[in-house]
């Protein structure tokens, strides 16, 4: 059963729902501690009446701290877990966004189609199966609808796309590989997770390959590094940067891609 509780986010308090088993929503403070990073950067991307789309929106963190970022502008969340899709719709009513939050049931991928998911107990920790996913044969699945990014912002007939938030546990790619049209066209701003654990575990993919082949698609990428400015990567200092990431950061790290950098210069630490 689908309940729901008071957070603060960015200073504000709002309701979350989720299913009390769920160990995401359990600790969905501590959670909602890392939407902070997102936020600063979607500030400095942003305008008032701009468009954000949220893939991987869970039960709606990151969709309550976009926004007050965006009070006139428009935020599509998707969220192809059943029962996570659930809470978040009842996260975006329990706090009147119905108008500005449309919420997608969808996986996003290279290619339409259906596909087979982990359906985890714990809502952050499910992810599209793929062959290559270590110990996949046991997991529990349902099965999802595929679509791509360039299909959904056709379906909504969106003019503008201003930000792009990836979070799909180590499908990332396959999300960029769908979003070809939308990233030429409108050239957003992607903040999205690298995580090589997730790679390796979820993907059986090379963190060193998938890191360089982002490098490849956008002109600009960024690592953040909580105050300190945002790190410039390039080819440089990859490998010295996969370091860190690998033995110091504990496989966690956000990244920024974007075909400018005027963005930096506006952001500012998250409070």
């Amino acid at each position: 059963m689908i309940g729901t509780r008071a957070i603060r986010i960015g200073g504000r308090d709002w309701q979350v729902a989720g299913q009390a088993e769920d160990s995401f929503f359990a600790h969905a403070e501590a959670h909602a501690t890392g939407m902070a990073e997102m936020a600063a950067v979607a500030a400095a991307v942003l305008p008032a009446d701009g468009v954000a789309l949220d893939i991987g929106a869970n039960i709606g963190l990151s969709a309550l701290a976009l926004a007050p970022v965006v009070p006139r502008g428009r935020i599509l969340a998707v969220e192809p877990s059943p029962r996570t899709h659930a809470a978040l719709r009842e996260t975006v009513a329990a706090n009147g966004l119905g108008e500005r939050v449309a919420v997608e049931a969808v996986a996003l991928g290279a290619a339409p189609g259906v596909a087979e998911f982990h359906a985890a107990e714990h809502s952050a920790g499910a992810h599209l199966l793929d062959p290559a996913t270590l110990g996949g044969e046991s997991l529990p699945r349902v099965r999802v609808p595929v679509e791509t990014v360039d299909a959904l912002v056709a379906r909504h007939g969106l003019a503008r796309l201003d930000f792009m938030k990836v979070d799909v546990e180590g499908f990332e790619t396959e999300v960029l590989d769908g979003a070809k049209a939308t990233l030429a066209r409108f050239r957003p701003v992607v903040f999205a997770e690298f995580n090589a654990w997730v790679l390796q575990c979820n993907r059986n993919a090379n963190p060193r390959a998938v890191l360089e082949d982002w490098l490849a698609r956008f002109p600009v990428t960024h690592a953040l590094r909580g105050t300190a400015p945002p790190m410039r990567l390039d080819a440089a200092n990859l490998l010295a940067f996969l370091h860190d990431h690998l033995v110091l950061r504990g496989c966690a790290d956000e990244l920024v891609m974007g075909f400018d950098e005027g963005w930096v210069s506006r952001w500012r630490p998250a409070a």
